[in-house]
């Protein structure tokens, strides 16, 4: 029972927490030039206030993996200041 609890309270948790790096936004139905219906649907957007690092080699030979990250104050949008 309390496994339960402690599972319920994580999940419930999990999903309250905004994501920093991005968003899910409504898109709403359209119809196309050709006559096609899209219905409407939801999809993730990257944060603009993130941007990728690509993954690299140290000098002494550790791989690092390319990740994502907030940007720093006064950072542009290409990632240089």
């Amino acid at each position: 029972m309390m496994k339960r609890i402690l599972m319920l309270l994580t999940m419930i948790v999990g999903l309250s927490l905004p994501s920093s790096f991005a968003k899910e936004v409504q898109v709403s139905g359209y119809t196309k030039k050709d006559g096609t219906v899209v219905a409407g649907y939801s999809k993730t957007v990257k944060d603009s206030n993130t941007t990728k690092v690509a993954g690299y080699t140290k000098k002494d030979g550790t791989k690092v993996k390319g990740y994502t990250r907030k940007k720093a104050k006064g950072e542009s949008k290409t990632g240089e200041n």
